[in-house]
């Protein structure tokens, strides 16, 4: 007999929703300062313009029509599950659980990058306690504030959905308020003193075309990718069908927006001119400073704390409902799949997560991004699997947005996806290979984990019952 799962209340709303997904998947341009370093402006410039269309738009189509087909919790851990089966609906569970190991502790890593502009004893490399791997494992003092950042962005989520939703809204207000001003000095100093020197250089010194797109790829991807994240909180979002495609598309254009347009306000301000290989994590700030003074500067570095807060606290709702899941389908002990009746909130499930979150912050950051990029698209390659498998297997399926042009249309948005990870698997091969193992190794043992896991944890359990009621299935083939 099939475990029964708790049903989690929807209590997630159209503009909290708008703000977990802005969050999961962008959260603000703090952080893509480094792409300038690594690709050079021209380049850089590209990628941010061609990455939207070639992975956010088929991505955001993908999750519109399986978020409206198969709104439940879980999101893509339980449309794989549905399409292909026990084993890859674990690794697609698994592999995004674990990218986001990597990629959370990325979040408040730039938070304290930002605050050691206040605070030059927080700042990586200082009071350095023991160091491994060349630098690329250490414990200091921005770990230990990186640590002091989770425990309340932990607690807040232990509170609620509903908390963490209204906090998200209003850190979106706080973060857009000092960059619209930025935004706006810059276009005034650039139309009063317009130079194309600003555009320039295309790549970096001894840089091919393809190896400065390659270089940023990794960057680019983590910006632009997480439109699945909120996906696994499906069954506690008010009328799931219709409001998550409506909440995908107005973040699109949203997110591009909010990287492109600071990005050229940086430019234009001036700083590193001439020595683009310069630019770093917290440069908008100091860009900010030139252009309007200590005011802008501290108004963008707290525009930045709120956004590596929101971002840290948007993946942690929708990552910690995975074990959750998955310890409700008995891979995982079952006390991770308990949930606080006063708040409705898998705490086990978010403690667990933000453990494993402090451990991984101590890693290098681009050794962070090149390896949570390996997980999370070959997770990624998985749902837009699950999208074809459903067509073939359940072509009469209820699906309030469908992507137009039939299967030509279904086809069309895999390939680019699909492309640029082979591309970033070889290209972290080749510049990151600590990156390119340790995600390989993380993939490999997941895989392990299942047999292991379903032997001795789960012991050959049916899975928990999913909550399809509404969901019309049409006639399958």
């Amino acid at each position: 007999m099939a475990r029964q799962r708790i049903v989690l209340p929807r209590a997630i709303r159209i503009l909290p929703l708008i703000a977990i997904i802005f969050f999961s998947s962008s959260g603000g341009p703090y952080g893509i300062e480094t792409v300038l370093s690594s690709s050079g402006i021209g380049m850089s410039l590209i990628l941010l313009i061609s990455i939207p269309f070639l992975l956010s738009l088929p991505m955001s189509l993908m999750n519109a029509e399986l978020s409206s087909a198969l709104p439940l919790e879980g999101g893509f851990y339980s449309w794989v599950k549905i399409a292909c089966g026990s084993f890859l609906g674990f690794m697609e569970a698994a592999l995004s659980w674990m990218a986001s190991w990597l990629d959370t502790p990325l979040y408040a890593i730039i938070f304290v990058d930002y605050l050691s502009i206040w605070f030059p004893d927080v700042a990586r490399g200082k009071h350095v306690l023991f160091s491994f791997f060349g630098g690329n494992f250490s414990i200091d003092s921005h770990w230990l504030m990186a640590i002091g950042i989770m425990i309340p962005l932990a607690i807040i989520n232990i509170l609620g959905v509903k908390l963490v939703g209204r906090g998200l809204v209003i850190s979106m207000a706080l973060l857009f308020a000092p960059l619209f001003v930025f935004i706006a000095l810059a276009i005034s100093r650039f139309a009063s003193n317009p130079t194309s020197a600003i555009f320039s250089p295309m790549t970096l010194h001894n840089q091919s075309m393809m190896s400065s797109a390659g270089a940023g790829l990794g960057i680019m991807l983590w910006s632009y990718i997480g439109y699945d994240s909120a996906t696994t909180t499906g069954g506690e979002i008010e009328n799931a069908s219709t409001a998550y495609p409506r909440a995908l598309f107005y973040n699109l254009p949203l997110v591009v927006l909010s990287y492109t347009l600071p990005v050229l306000a940086a430019l234009a301000s001036g700083l590193h001119q001439g020595d683009v290989g310069k630019w770093d994590n917290g440069d908008f700030a100091h860009a900010a400073n030139i252009l309007g003074g200590t005011w802008l500067k501290n108004g963008l570095i707290i525009g930045a704390l709120v956004a590596q807060a929101g971002l840290f606290s948007s993946f942690l709702l929708c990552m910690s409902r995975l074990p959750f899941m998955l310890a409700a389908d008995g891979y995982l002990p079952p006390s991770m799949a308990r949930v606080n009746p006063k708040t409705n909130t898998p705490i086990r499930a978010i403690v667990i997560s933000v453990l494993i979150y402090a451990f991984f912050a101590s890693l290098n950051f681009t050794t962070l991004i090149d390896s949570d990029m390996f997980l999370t698209l070959c997770a990624l390659l998985l749902e837009f699997v699950a999208l074809l498998v459903l067509r073939f297997r359940f072509p009469n399926m209820k699906r309030p947005y469908k992507i137009p042009g039939g299967w030509w249309g279904a086809i069309g948005v895999c390939i680019t996806p699909t492309l640029l990870t082979l591309w970033l698997l070889q290209s972290t091969f080749v510049s990151e290979p600590l990156a390119f193992w340790l995600g390989a190794g993380l993939a490999g043992g997941a895989a392990i984990s299942y047999f292991l896991l379903a032997k001795y944890v789960k012991k050959d359990q049916p899975d928990a019952e999913l909550d399809v009621s509404g969901i019309d299935f049409g006639k399958a083939r």
